[in-house]
């Protein structure tokens, strides 16, 4: 009877551990990594090395409610133009293509949708460009701070594959120099870029050559890429850029912002690539 009782008691203590009494387990689920945030995909072609495509991303997770409290699941997306923007870079001659390189087809939609269950684990997912489909495979780090991966395209329309290094991007920031096109001038300028909490970038933008100039442009950031508007002489200007261009700068290189103007949005121009300062100390 006394042996009976023991087993009873150790059952009912494994009970306690594993299931209470309402039959909910105490042991608390795994809690999925969160990857949240501003991310660039470099995309690197098997067949053209030349260029490289910036897949630019303000990647969203959704959400389960775990004992009352919302955590994410591990389904990540993003989409429409303040999430994803995707850019064609010629490191060659420091030009950039907004949109992407593949022709329209379907819908000419762009988005991302993969999933995730752990750091240092597979971390799959598809992206569209201009409506064309692409299939990526591959892992995160145990940080979840980069990816490494490879691509195939599932469109007949811009068949390609190659590799994707993806890397969870700072907010971008500093003072850039150079020359900077508004409608009707071209200005040396100095620029100071600061991009705020809700991922608004603002460009200040100072100069006293040919003429004096205080502009103040700002829109939303995508990844490394962005939209800034603003007035100049009473109209209405817009214009894209994108952060990370290496800009030769006698034997080494430094960081260049790349401007086009795109307030006629069938006719961009370009509009100047200004360049990184080093902080003064």
């Amino acid at each position: 009877m006394i042996r009976k009782l023991a087993v009873a008691g150790a059952l009912a203590s494994l009970c306690l551990v594993f299931v209470s009494c309402a039959g909910r387990s105490s042991i608390p689920p795994a809690i999925l990594p969160n990857i949240a945030g501003a991310w660039e995909f470099q995309v690197t072609s098997n067949s053209n090395t030349a260029t490289y495509t910036g897949i630019e991303t303000a990647l969203k997770e959704g959400q389960t409610i775990v004992d009352g409290q919302p955590q994410p699941n591990g389904q990540v997306s993003a989409t429409g133009p303040t999430q994803i923007n995707i850019v064609t870079i010629d490191p060659t001659n420091l030009t950039v293509l907004f949109g992407g390189s593949c022709p329209i087809t379907g819908s000419g939609t762009y988005d991302f949708t993969g999933s995730i269950s752990e750091l240092g684990g597979p971390f799959n997912f598809t992206y569209t460009e201009n409506g064309n489909l692409f299939n990526v495979t591959g892992s995160i780090s145990s940080d979840g701070k980069s990816y490494l991966g490879t691509y195939t395209s599932s469109s007949d329309a811009c068949v390609d594959s190659g590799s994707i290094v993806g890397t969870a991007v700072a907010k971008i920031s500093g003072v850039y120099v150079g020359e900077f096109v508004l409608p009707d001038t071209t200005y040396s300028v100095t620029t100071t870029l600061s991009e705020n909490s809700s991922n608004v970038l603002s460009a200040s933008i100072i100069a006293t050559s040919p003429s004096a100039l205080n502009l103040t442009l700002s829109g939303p950031v995508t990844g490394n890429s962005f939209t800034l508007q603003g007035t100049y002489q009473g109209q209405t200007v817009t214009y894209a850029g994108y952060y990370g261009l290496q800009v030769p700068n006698g034997s080494s290189t430094v960081t260049g912002i790349y401007f086009q103007n795109m307030t006629n949005s069938s006719q961009p121009v370009y509009a100047g690539t200004l360049t990184l300062q080093p902080p003064v100390n």
